[in-house]
Protein backbone atom coordinates (compact mmCIF):
# COMPACT_ATOMS: atom_id res chain seq x y z
CA UNK A 1 0.00 0.00 0.00
CA UNK A 2 1.20 3.49 -0.83
CA UNK A 3 0.77 6.14 1.83
CA UNK A 4 0.68 9.83 1.11
CA UNK A 5 3.94 11.38 2.31
CA UNK A 6 4.29 15.12 2.79
CA UNK A 7 6.84 17.45 4.28
CA UNK A 8 5.76 19.44 7.30
CA UNK A 9 7.86 22.60 7.02
CA UNK A 10 6.78 23.78 10.46
CA UNK A 11 8.40 20.81 12.18
CA UNK A 12 11.11 20.21 9.58
CA UNK A 13 10.60 16.45 9.51
CA UNK A 14 8.71 13.80 7.59
CA UNK A 15 5.11 13.17 8.60
CA UNK A 16 2.62 10.67 7.21
CA UNK A 17 -0.98 11.04 6.19
CA UNK A 18 -2.59 9.76 9.39
CA UNK A 19 -6.09 9.65 7.94
CA UNK A 20 -4.93 7.27 5.20
CA UNK A 21 -3.41 5.03 7.85
CA UNK A 22 -6.44 5.18 10.13
CA UNK A 23 -8.71 4.12 7.27
CA UNK A 24 -6.87 0.79 7.28
CA UNK A 25 -7.60 0.09 10.97
CA UNK A 26 -11.37 -0.52 11.45
CA UNK A 27 -11.36 -0.41 15.27
CA UNK A 28 -10.45 3.29 15.18
CA UNK A 29 -13.84 4.16 13.71
CA UNK A 30 -15.74 2.92 16.77
CA UNK A 31 -13.66 4.22 19.69
CA UNK A 32 -10.66 6.20 20.82
CA UNK A 33 -8.13 3.37 21.05
CA UNK A 34 -5.51 4.23 23.68
CA UNK A 35 -4.55 0.71 24.74
CA UNK A 36 -2.27 -0.87 22.17
CA UNK A 37 0.03 -1.43 25.15
CA UNK A 38 -2.23 -4.42 25.82
CA UNK A 39 -3.49 -5.33 22.34
CA UNK A 40 -3.04 -3.30 19.19
CA UNK A 41 -5.90 -2.83 16.72
CA UNK A 42 -5.40 -5.00 13.65
CA UNK A 43 -5.22 -3.42 10.18
CA UNK A 44 -7.65 -4.75 7.58
CA UNK A 45 -4.85 -6.18 5.44
CA UNK A 46 -3.63 -8.28 8.38
CA UNK A 47 -7.07 -9.58 9.37
CA UNK A 48 -7.97 -10.33 5.74
CA UNK A 49 -4.75 -12.31 5.26
CA UNK A 50 -5.35 -14.32 8.43
CA UNK A 51 -8.90 -15.15 7.29
CA UNK A 52 -7.69 -16.07 3.80
CA UNK A 53 -5.02 -18.39 5.13
CA UNK A 54 -7.38 -19.96 7.68
CA UNK A 55 -9.92 -20.73 4.97
CA UNK A 56 -7.16 -22.12 2.79
CA UNK A 57 -5.96 -24.43 5.55
CA UNK A 58 -9.41 -25.53 6.69
CA UNK A 59 -10.92 -26.10 3.25
CA UNK A 60 -7.99 -27.74 1.49
CA UNK A 61 -6.17 -29.16 4.49
CA UNK A 62 -2.81 -28.04 5.82
CA UNK A 63 -0.99 -30.84 4.04
CA UNK A 64 -2.32 -30.09 0.60
CA UNK A 65 1.01 -29.67 -1.21
CA UNK A 66 0.29 -26.18 -2.51
CA UNK A 67 -1.17 -25.01 0.81
CA UNK A 68 1.74 -26.43 2.76
CA UNK A 69 4.27 -24.72 0.49
CA UNK A 70 2.53 -21.35 0.75
CA UNK A 71 1.98 -21.44 4.51
CA UNK A 72 5.47 -22.63 5.38
CA UNK A 73 6.91 -20.11 2.93
CA UNK A 74 5.07 -17.28 4.68
CA UNK A 75 6.10 -18.69 8.06
CA UNK A 76 9.75 -18.36 7.07
CA UNK A 77 9.02 -14.97 5.50
CA UNK A 78 7.75 -13.89 8.92
CA UNK A 79 10.97 -15.12 10.53
CA UNK A 80 13.07 -13.17 8.03
CA UNK A 81 10.98 -10.02 8.52
CA UNK A 82 11.23 -10.13 12.31
CA UNK A 83 14.97 -10.72 11.99
CA UNK A 84 15.41 -7.78 9.66
CA UNK A 85 13.28 -5.57 11.87
CA UNK A 86 15.55 -6.09 14.90
CA UNK A 87 18.84 -6.35 13.02
CA UNK A 88 19.42 -10.07 13.49
CA UNK A 89 19.97 -13.14 11.34
CA UNK A 90 16.93 -15.35 10.61
CA UNK A 91 18.89 -18.19 12.18
CA UNK A 92 18.82 -16.26 15.48
CA UNK A 93 15.02 -15.93 15.53
CA UNK A 94 12.57 -18.41 17.03
CA UNK A 95 8.89 -17.74 16.34
CA UNK A 96 6.85 -17.80 19.54
CA UNK A 97 3.31 -16.99 20.64
CA UNK A 98 4.30 -14.04 22.84
CA UNK A 99 6.97 -12.59 25.12
CA UNK A 100 6.01 -15.01 27.91
CA UNK A 101 7.04 -17.91 25.67
CA UNK A 102 10.41 -16.34 25.00
CA UNK A 103 11.16 -15.61 28.65
CA UNK A 104 10.24 -19.13 29.72
CA UNK A 105 12.36 -20.69 26.98
CA UNK A 106 15.41 -18.79 28.20
CA UNK A 107 14.66 -19.19 31.92
CA UNK A 108 14.36 -22.95 31.53
CA UNK A 109 17.41 -23.18 29.27
CA UNK A 110 20.03 -22.81 32.01
CA UNK A 111 21.31 -25.51 34.35
CA UNK A 112 20.27 -23.95 37.66
CA UNK A 113 21.73 -24.90 41.01
CA UNK A 114 20.77 -23.81 44.54
CA UNK A 115 22.30 -20.40 45.25
CA UNK A 116 22.50 -19.29 41.60
CA UNK A 117 21.34 -15.71 41.16
CA UNK A 118 19.27 -13.87 38.58
CA UNK A 119 18.77 -10.10 38.58
CA UNK A 120 15.46 -8.57 37.45
CA UNK A 121 14.00 -5.09 37.94
CA UNK A 122 11.42 -4.06 40.49
CA UNK A 123 9.01 -3.08 37.68
CA UNK A 124 8.68 -6.37 35.83
CA UNK A 125 5.39 -7.60 34.41
CA UNK A 126 4.28 -10.90 36.03
CA UNK A 127 5.36 -12.67 32.84
CA UNK A 128 8.85 -11.33 33.46
CA UNK A 129 9.10 -12.20 37.13
CA UNK A 130 7.08 -15.40 37.57
CA UNK A 131 9.41 -17.64 35.50
CA UNK A 132 12.26 -16.75 37.85
CA UNK A 133 10.18 -16.95 41.02
CA UNK A 134 9.18 -20.40 39.81
CA UNK A 135 12.86 -21.31 39.44
CA UNK A 136 13.45 -20.09 42.98
CA UNK A 137 10.78 -22.52 44.21
CA UNK A 138 12.03 -25.43 42.13
CA UNK A 139 15.81 -25.06 42.32
CA UNK A 140 16.50 -22.69 45.18
CA UNK A 141 17.94 -19.90 43.08
CA UNK A 142 17.97 -16.34 44.41
CA UNK A 143 16.11 -13.54 42.63
CA UNK A 144 17.59 -10.07 43.19
CA UNK A 145 15.69 -6.87 42.47
CA UNK A 146 17.31 -3.96 40.63
CA UNK A 147 15.60 -0.59 40.84
CA UNK A 148 14.37 0.39 37.36
CA UNK A 149 15.72 3.83 36.55
CA UNK A 150 16.83 5.90 33.59
CA UNK A 151 19.91 7.47 35.19
CA UNK A 152 22.70 5.49 33.53
CA UNK A 153 25.39 6.03 36.15
CA UNK A 154 23.15 5.11 39.08
CA UNK A 155 21.63 2.13 37.26
CA UNK A 156 25.06 0.70 36.44
CA UNK A 157 26.29 1.34 39.99
CA UNK A 158 23.25 -0.42 41.48
CA UNK A 159 23.63 -3.32 39.06
CA UNK A 160 27.32 -3.64 39.87
CA UNK A 161 26.49 -3.85 43.57
CA UNK A 162 24.08 -6.74 42.91
CA UNK A 163 26.45 -8.78 40.77
CA UNK A 164 28.36 -11.69 42.25
CA UNK A 165 30.16 -14.80 41.09
CA UNK A 166 26.75 -16.52 41.43
CA UNK A 167 25.00 -14.24 38.90
CA UNK A 168 23.79 -16.45 36.06
CA UNK A 169 21.48 -14.06 34.18
CA UNK A 170 20.49 -10.39 34.11
CA UNK A 171 16.91 -9.96 32.86
CA UNK A 172 15.51 -6.45 32.37
CA UNK A 173 12.55 -4.80 30.68
CA UNK A 174 13.52 -2.55 27.78
CA UNK A 175 10.51 -0.36 28.58
CA UNK A 176 8.80 -0.36 31.98
CA UNK A 177 5.20 -1.54 31.97
CA UNK A 178 4.71 0.44 35.20
CA UNK A 179 5.62 3.94 34.06
CA UNK A 180 6.68 3.72 30.40
CA UNK A 181 10.28 4.70 31.15
CA UNK A 182 12.95 3.58 28.69
CA UNK A 183 15.86 1.63 30.13
CA UNK A 184 19.38 2.63 29.00
CA UNK A 185 19.68 -0.92 27.67
CA UNK A 186 22.67 -0.32 25.40
CA UNK A 187 24.77 0.98 28.28
CA UNK A 188 23.83 -2.06 30.38
CA UNK A 189 24.94 -4.31 27.53
CA UNK A 190 28.27 -2.51 27.27
CA UNK A 191 28.77 -2.93 31.02
CA UNK A 192 27.90 -6.63 31.12
CA UNK A 193 29.65 -7.80 27.94
CA UNK A 194 33.24 -7.80 29.35
CA UNK A 195 31.96 -9.67 32.41
CA UNK A 196 30.52 -12.49 30.25
CA UNK A 197 27.22 -12.37 32.13
CA UNK A 198 24.19 -13.43 30.02
CA UNK A 199 21.84 -10.51 29.37
CA UNK A 200 18.18 -10.70 28.34
CA UNK A 201 15.67 -7.96 27.53
CA UNK A 202 11.86 -8.00 27.57
CA UNK A 203 10.89 -6.01 24.49
CA UNK A 204 7.10 -6.19 24.83
CA UNK A 205 6.73 -2.40 24.89
CA UNK A 206 9.74 -1.57 22.73
CA UNK A 207 9.27 -3.49 19.47
CA UNK A 208 7.03 -1.41 17.23
CA UNK A 209 7.45 1.74 19.31
CA UNK A 210 10.98 2.66 18.29
CA UNK A 211 13.78 1.11 16.20
CA UNK A 212 15.49 -1.80 17.94
CA UNK A 213 18.88 -3.27 17.02
CA UNK A 214 20.27 -6.41 18.61
CA UNK A 215 23.82 -5.45 17.68
CA UNK A 216 23.40 -2.01 19.22
CA UNK A 217 21.84 -3.36 22.44
CA UNK A 218 24.48 -6.06 22.94
CA UNK A 219 22.05 -8.49 24.57
CA UNK A 220 22.18 -12.26 24.34
CA UNK A 221 18.41 -12.81 24.35
CA UNK A 222 15.49 -10.58 23.41
CA UNK A 223 11.80 -11.49 23.61
CA UNK A 224 9.33 -9.51 21.53
CA UNK A 225 5.68 -9.71 20.52
CA UNK A 226 3.63 -8.58 17.57
CA UNK A 227 0.19 -8.11 19.11
CA UNK A 228 0.93 -4.77 20.80
CA UNK A 229 2.71 -1.98 18.94
CA UNK A 230 3.26 -3.89 15.70
CA UNK A 231 -0.50 -4.46 15.31
CA UNK A 232 -0.13 -8.17 14.51
CA UNK A 233 -2.71 -10.68 15.61
CA UNK A 234 -2.54 -12.34 19.00
CA UNK A 235 -0.24 -15.33 19.03
CA UNK A 236 2.68 -13.71 17.22
CA UNK A 237 6.00 -13.26 18.95
CA UNK A 238 9.68 -13.94 18.54
CA UNK A 239 12.73 -14.79 20.59
CA UNK A 240 16.17 -13.58 19.55
CA UNK A 241 19.00 -15.87 20.64
CA UNK A 242 22.48 -14.60 19.83
CA UNK A 243 24.35 -16.96 17.55
CA UNK A 244 26.90 -17.98 20.17
CA UNK A 245 24.09 -18.99 22.54
CA UNK A 246 21.96 -21.07 20.17
CA UNK A 247 23.56 -24.40 21.00
CA UNK A 248 24.49 -23.45 24.58
CA UNK A 249 20.95 -22.68 25.73
CA UNK A 250 19.25 -25.94 26.67
CA UNK A 251 16.03 -27.00 24.91
CA UNK A 252 13.66 -27.73 27.78
CA UNK A 253 10.54 -27.67 25.62
CA UNK A 254 10.95 -30.18 22.81
CA UNK A 255 8.82 -31.77 20.13
CA UNK A 256 8.15 -32.13 16.44
CA UNK A 257 9.85 -29.54 14.25
CA UNK A 258 12.96 -28.79 16.31
CA UNK A 259 15.22 -31.62 15.17
CA UNK A 260 17.40 -32.21 12.14
CA UNK A 261 17.76 -35.92 12.94
CA UNK A 262 15.46 -38.19 14.92
CA UNK A 263 15.59 -41.96 15.32
CA UNK A 264 13.39 -43.68 17.89
CA UNK A 265 14.98 -47.08 17.33
CA UNK A 266 18.35 -45.78 18.50
CA UNK A 267 16.70 -43.43 21.02
CA UNK A 268 18.57 -40.48 19.57
CA UNK A 269 17.93 -37.05 18.07
CA UNK A 270 19.89 -34.00 17.01
CA UNK A 271 18.47 -30.52 17.49
CA UNK A 272 18.60 -27.95 14.73
CA UNK A 273 21.62 -25.63 14.80
CA UNK A 274 19.45 -22.51 14.52
CA UNK A 275 17.06 -20.81 16.92
CA UNK A 276 14.30 -22.86 15.30
CA UNK A 277 15.36 -25.57 17.79
CA UNK A 278 13.30 -23.60 20.34
CA UNK A 279 10.11 -24.05 18.30
CA UNK A 280 8.14 -27.23 18.70
CA UNK A 281 4.83 -28.82 17.82
CA UNK A 282 2.05 -27.77 15.49
CA UNK A 283 1.44 -24.03 15.33
CA UNK A 284 -1.51 -21.98 14.20
CA UNK A 285 0.33 -21.17 11.02
CA UNK A 286 -2.12 -18.59 9.66
CA UNK A 287 -1.42 -16.21 12.54
CA UNK A 288 2.33 -16.10 12.05
CA UNK A 289 1.99 -16.10 8.28
CA UNK A 290 -0.27 -13.04 8.48
CA UNK A 291 2.41 -11.22 10.52
CA UNK A 292 4.12 -10.59 7.19
CA UNK A 293 1.31 -8.17 6.31
CA UNK A 294 1.55 -6.43 9.70
CA UNK A 295 5.27 -5.85 9.26
CA UNK A 296 4.68 -4.60 5.72
CA UNK A 297 2.10 -2.14 7.07
CA UNK A 298 4.48 -0.99 9.81
CA UNK A 299 7.49 -0.64 7.53
CA UNK A 300 5.52 1.25 4.87
CA UNK A 301 4.97 4.02 7.43
CA UNK A 302 8.53 3.82 8.73
CA UNK A 303 9.77 2.98 12.25
CA UNK A 304 11.37 6.41 12.65
CA UNK A 305 8.15 8.17 11.64
CA UNK A 306 6.20 6.03 14.09
CA UNK A 307 8.68 6.77 16.87
CA UNK A 308 8.55 10.52 16.25
CA UNK A 309 4.77 10.76 16.07
CA UNK A 310 4.19 8.56 19.12
CA UNK A 311 6.59 10.70 21.15
CA UNK A 312 4.96 13.92 19.95
CA UNK A 313 1.54 12.66 21.04
CA UNK A 314 2.93 11.53 24.41
CA UNK A 315 4.41 14.96 25.01
CA UNK A 316 1.11 16.59 24.06
CA UNK A 317 -0.71 14.43 26.60
CA UNK A 318 1.81 15.11 29.37
CA UNK A 319 1.51 18.85 28.80
CA UNK A 320 -2.25 18.56 29.25
CA UNK A 321 -2.12 16.25 32.28
CA UNK A 322 0.11 18.50 34.37
CA UNK A 323 -2.73 21.03 34.49
CA UNK A 324 -5.37 18.57 35.76
CA UNK A 325 -5.81 18.52 39.56
CA UNK A 326 -5.80 15.04 41.05
CA UNK A 327 -3.46 13.54 38.46
CA UNK A 328 0.20 12.74 39.13
CA UNK A 329 2.33 11.75 36.14
CA UNK A 330 4.65 8.77 36.72
CA UNK A 331 6.31 8.74 33.30
CA UNK A 332 9.55 10.71 32.82
CA UNK A 333 8.85 14.10 31.27
CA UNK A 334 11.98 14.30 29.12
CA UNK A 335 12.01 12.75 25.67
CA UNK A 336 15.23 10.77 26.11
CA UNK A 337 13.95 8.64 28.99
CA UNK A 338 10.33 8.21 27.92
CA UNK A 339 8.33 6.43 25.24
CA UNK A 340 4.83 6.46 23.78
CA UNK A 341 3.47 5.21 27.09
CA UNK A 342 2.15 7.73 29.59
CA UNK A 343 1.33 6.46 33.08
CA UNK A 344 -0.26 8.48 35.85
CA UNK A 345 -2.02 8.17 39.17
CA UNK A 346 -5.79 8.76 39.23
CA UNK A 347 -6.10 8.65 43.02
CA UNK A 348 -6.99 12.34 43.20
CA UNK A 349 -9.86 12.17 40.72
CA UNK A 350 -13.48 12.19 41.84
CA UNK A 351 -14.28 8.75 40.48
CA UNK A 352 -13.19 5.31 41.72
CA UNK A 353 -12.92 3.81 38.23
CA UNK A 354 -12.22 6.49 35.62
CA UNK A 355 -11.23 3.84 33.07
CA UNK A 356 -14.72 2.33 33.10
CA UNK A 357 -16.27 5.80 33.10
CA UNK A 358 -14.27 6.84 30.04
CA UNK A 359 -15.28 3.70 28.18
CA UNK A 360 -18.96 3.57 29.08
CA UNK A 361 -19.62 7.26 28.58
CA UNK A 362 -17.19 8.28 25.85
CA UNK A 363 -15.88 5.10 24.16
CA UNK A 364 -12.33 5.92 25.20
CA UNK A 365 -10.33 2.72 25.69
CA UNK A 366 -7.54 2.92 28.26
CA UNK A 367 -5.66 0.58 30.61
CA UNK A 368 -6.72 1.41 34.17
CA UNK A 369 -6.06 -0.49 37.37
CA UNK A 370 -8.63 0.47 40.03
CA UNK A 371 -6.63 -1.29 42.74
CA UNK A 372 -3.48 0.78 42.22
CA UNK A 373 -5.47 3.76 40.90
CA UNK A 374 -3.16 4.09 37.93
CA UNK A 375 -3.84 4.59 34.24
CA UNK A 376 -1.63 3.73 31.27
CA UNK A 377 -2.14 5.43 27.92
CA UNK A 378 -0.48 4.24 24.72
CA UNK A 379 -0.05 7.22 22.41
CA UNK A 380 0.28 5.10 19.28
CA UNK A 381 1.18 6.67 15.95
CA UNK A 382 -2.33 6.23 14.50
CA UNK A 383 -3.99 8.56 17.02
CA UNK A 384 -5.16 12.08 16.29
CA UNK A 385 -4.18 15.12 18.30
CA UNK A 386 -7.90 15.72 18.86
CA UNK A 387 -8.18 12.31 20.55
CA UNK A 388 -5.41 13.21 22.99
CA UNK A 389 -7.23 16.43 23.81
CA UNK A 390 -10.52 14.55 24.19
CA UNK A 391 -8.99 12.28 26.83
CA UNK A 392 -7.56 15.23 28.73
CA UNK A 393 -10.84 17.12 28.54
CA UNK A 394 -12.82 14.20 29.92
CA UNK A 395 -10.34 13.55 32.73
CA UNK A 396 -10.62 17.23 33.65
CA UNK A 397 -14.33 16.69 34.23
CA UNK A 398 -13.43 14.24 37.02
CA UNK A 399 -10.99 16.59 38.74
Amino acid sequence: MQFCIKWAALFGRLKTDIQSIRAQIPALASCTYLNCGTFGPTPTTVADEAVRLTRLIETKGPYDRDVNDEILGLFEHSRRDFAKYVGASPDEIALTRNVSDGINIVASGFDWSPGDEVIITNEEHPSGSLPFLNLAERYGIQVKLLKFQTNVEQLIADLDNLLSDKTKLVFLSHVSTVDGARLPAKEVGEFLKPKNIPYMLDGAHAVGQFPVSMEDLGCDFYAGCGHKWLLCQQGTGFLYVANDWITRLKTSWVGWGMTEDYDLDSLSYTSLKTAQRFEFGTRYWATHASAVKALEFHNSIGPENIYTRSHDLANQLKRRLVDIPGITIKTPMNRMDSTGIVCFSTSGLNHPEPGNWLWKNHRILTAHNPDTKSMRIATAFYLLEDEIDLLADKLSELA
